[in-house]
């Protein structure tokens, strides 16, 4: 039989209902669809601002001298893009079945394609948000399960060292530690028993007075061959930059990101990978809002691994090593301003990394919205076959239908395709967690 129009926008919007009602990581980060910046003369890609961080002066008895000028106003800027495309297929013989709206939302095949392509899209937000942070609270065995209040609160803790407020925060752990945490969540009613048996379930409860969502779609990551023997160690003095330095990011992902020279043992190819985390010594956090140490380590995230050669690598880390007092002329208080670290590495300063050689760990997650921005775009229209597209109602993110048949073998397909990206915004709104002996 002929496929009618009707009939696809039916299949269409069954399609979107069920893939939105599937999408649970959609609450956990924010959402923006392009605009008229966002084009392919620009790559599809959009910078947008980060403001400036000013020294606040004390004095007694009179104000600030300003002789020697005001404080310079550094705007830096983070890239984001949109060019990852998210889709899924089906015959035609299961198309043709959907003959009304009852069998539209019965269809095991709508529902199967839907499901699988918002667990697709979940997996793929919550491992850019998981991975991105540079803090990584995992204590002495990392990738144990959450299994006590404490877990979480260590997290919410962090964030707030980080200068993060508490609207939209989220935490996203597994269903193992559900089963650890029974005792601790508050569960919100369920609003009917369709919506528990049909879907996927979201933020379904709190933990700390933080929604929570238990999923399977964190990431593993495998950390890399590094101290597969020897003792990885910084390579080279000053390896401290000025905030003007890494204040405009050069790619998505990379403000306040910079290069960090590394000798990871006397010879040898060991690796290192993105998303592992590491201190180094005498390297301690600064808060930069107080003007203090925090008395810890800082942490670093890897944003571009390595392989080492004879040794030695090369690796792009989070945060920027931005020290206080640094730098000259107008880089003193820029840099004071938005500094990171208590003090530049030595020559020789010990890394320590957060697992065991070659390992996979699963890191649990906290964040505020705002840290992960996903970009959307709607696909063009296709000039051939027939289609169709339906925008969401939860979040800016359009589903395009397409059929089409072949005339020489009598092939028939439909496919549903979504456009976005899981743009970083801010590394510091998000803090990776597992559990403590």
């Amino acid at each position: 039989m002929a496929i009618q129009v009707d009939q696809q926008r039916l299949v269409l919007n069954a399609f979107a209902a069920v893939f939105q009602n599937n999408l649970v990581a959609a609450d956990a980060v924010s959402w923006r669809q392009h605009d008229g910046e966002l084009s392919d003369r620009n790559g599809l890609a959009v910078s947008e601002q980060v403001g400036p961080r000013y020294v606040v002066t004390q004095t007694t008895a009179a104000v600030q001298d300003l002789t020697t000028g005001t404080q310079d106003s550094i705007f830096g800027s983070e890239q984001f893009k949109v060019d990852q495309i998210f889709g899924s297929s089906m015959g035609w013989d299961d198309f043709v079945k959907i003959r009304d709206v009852g069998d539209a939302r019965q269809s095991v095949a709508i529902k199967n394609a839907a499901t699988r392509l918002a667990e697709k899209i979940d997996a793929y937000i919550l491992q850019t948000a998981t991975l991105a942070s540079n803090n990584w609270l995992s204590g002495a065995t990392p990738g144990l399960n959450v299994s006590d209040l404490g877990d979480v609160a260590s997290a919410y803790t962090r964030l707030k060292e980080e200068g993060v407020d508490d609207s939209d925060l989220r935490c996203i752990l597994t269903y193992a530690d559900r089963q650890a945490l029974s005792e601790t969540i508050v569960a919100y009613p369920a609003p009917d028993s369709l919506s528990t048996s049909a879907f996927r379930k979201g933020f379904e409860g709190e933990v700390n007075g933080i929604p929570t969502m238990f999923t399977q779609q964190l990431p593993t990551l495998t950390v890399g061959t590094r101290t597969a023997s020897g003792v990885s160690t910084n390579n080279g003095a000053a390896q401290n930059v000025n905030y003007k330095a890494v204040s405009t990011s050069a790619a998505p992902g990379q403000y306040m990101t910079q290069n960090l020279n590394i000798k990871i043992s006397a010879a040898g190819t060991e690796t290192v990978v993105a998303g592992e985390v590491f201190t180094l010594a005498g390297v301690n956090a600064y808060d930069n809002r107080l003007g203090a140490d925090l008395g810890r380590l800082q942490q670093f995230t890897v944003v571009t691994g390595a392989t080492a050669v004879a040794g030695a690598a090369t690796i792009r880390i989070f945060p920027a090593i931005i020290v206080p007092g640094s730098g000259s002329g107008g880089d003193i208080n820029v840099n004071t301003a938005h500094a990171t670290v208590t003090a530049a590495p030595a020559a020789a300063a010990a890394i320590t990394w957060i697992g065991v050689a070659s390992t996979a760990y699963k890191p649990r997650v906290m964040l505020q919205k705002e840290a992960i921005l996903c970009m959307t775009a709607p696909l063009i229209k296709p000039a051939t076959g027939i289609s169709g597209s339906v925008q969401l109602t939860k979040v800016p993110l359009s589903v395009r239908m397409w059929t089409n048949s072949d005339f020489n073998t009598g092939k028939h397909n439909v496919r549903f395709d979504v456009a976005l990206n899981a743009n970083i915004r801010d590394r510091r709104r998000i803090v990776r967690l597992n559990g403590t002996p």
